[in-house]
């Protein structure tokens, strides 16, 4: 993807990660296994046996606004927020059209040391312990010990060697099976990195990732991560020193003007509007009201 200088430097200016927040947040998920019980869903609602490795099959958005980017997404996207079980703590299952794709869970602003809201991805892998193996031995770094959670399975945040946080997770029933691009839904992460060849090394160890060039035009290539013949993500070159690699999920739009401007009257902030140069147009980085990016593509 060709980037311009002034756009992607707002947008990644606005999505550095806070790592003291990540503590703080999955301190929260792995209550699942205390007596304060939070029930997360299954990443898929019937049982496939499908292991689908490197496929992104779910995500968290952290929030400090947990009421208006509830209302956010539902608006501009249909999705449905339902409660958890929690005594303490407000936790929400994202769904739609009945089938769980997210959770939301609120970040109190008054007892953490950020105000950063963000989205988490979630990538499928055979066995959580090797892949650990895997990522510490090729200088990654365990952010977060594998816990088993009920329903979710095993799962553990990951530190790359170049700082970008993502959770990995073997499911109990399987991944959800691949469909295509779907409207609304998930279509996979980008990972943005000052190294784009030594990350393709790093995850195509831990998870088997293939690189595949595309021509973008301008004498640009846009690099896909395949597995198994299926495209799971992206990589993007961040071209400044004093930005931190992150991971950016996609979400799949039937028309992207349209939703950039649904989004600002959403109360969203378009951090990178649609632009001939990049992806014919096709393609926007939006913000939710409490800070948390993400890209829409259109279909």
């Amino acid at each position: 993807m060709v980037i311009t200088r002034k756009k992607t430097r707002t947008f990644l200016m606005e999505v550095k990660v806070s790592l003291s927040i990540l503590l703080l947040l999955m301190s929260l998920v792995i209550q699942a296994c205390s007596k304060e019980q939070i029930v997360v869903p299954r990443v898929t609602p019937e049982p496939t046996h499908l292991r689908l490795t490197g496929k992104f099959v779910w995500y968290d958005l952290f929030t400090d606004d947990l009421k208006s980017t509830s209302h956010f997404y539902e608006e501009l996207f249909g999705w449905s927020f339902s409660d958890t079980a929690s005594k303490k703590r407000q936790v929400k299952t994202i769904a739609i059209d009945g089938v769980p794709i997210a959770n939301a869970i609120y970040l109190d602003p008054q007892n953490s040391k950020a105000n950063e809201s963000q989205w988490l991805s979630y990538i499928s892998v055979e066995n959580v312990d090797r892949a650990l193996m895997v990522a510490e031995k090729n200088n990654g770094t365990i952010y977060k010990k594998p816990k088993d959670l009920p329903n979710r399975g095993r799962v553990a945040i990951v530190k790359d060697p170049e700082g970008a946080l993502f959770a990995i997770v073997t499911t109990p029933d399987g991944d959800p099976p691949d469909r295509g691009p779907v409207q609304n839904h998930w279509m996979g992460s980008e990972l943005w990195s000052t190294n784009p060849d030594a990350s393709l090394t790093f995850y195509g160890l831990l998870v088997g990732y293939e690189q595949q060039l595309v021509d973008v035009g301008a004498g640009q290539k846009y690099c896909f991560l395949v597995k198994n013949g299926q495209t799971r993500g992206g990589i993007v070159k961040i071209p400044w020193d004093d930005v931190k690699p992150n991971w950016l999920p996609y979400i799949a739009v039937e028309d992207v003007m349209a939703i950039v401007t649904k989004a600002e009257a959403l109360g969203g902030k378009v951090l990178m509007e649609p632009d001939k140069t990049i992806r014919e147009g096709l393609l926007a980085i939006i913000a939710d009201p409490s800070g948390a990016v993400f890209a829409v593509q259109q279909l």
